[in-house]
């Protein structure tokens, strides 16, 4: 069997808020890009890892149908 492993990065638009995904890039501190949204230039300032970067992100909604004080799915 063979495995392979991919990395996916999220991203916050300082300006904009909305965020966006890209696989298998490698961005750095100190690099720039532009919002697909909104077209803004961003500096990377770090980068976190996954659990680190909820806490205070853009990617604070819960999923559809999920309860925030339980965490479970509602029905």
């Amino acid at each position: 069997m063979r495995v392979a492993l991919e990395f996916l990065y999220h991203f916050c638009c300082d300006h904009c808020q909305r965020w966006w995904s890209q696989a298998d890039v490698e961005p750095q501190p100190g690099d720039q890009l532009y919002c697909p949204h909104c077209g803004f230039q961003n500096r990377i300032e770090r980068i976190d890892t996954f659990r680190n970067a909820l806490r205070g992100s853009c990617l604070i909604r819960p999923p559809d149908g999920v309860s925030v004080e339980s965490g479970k799915q509602s029905t």
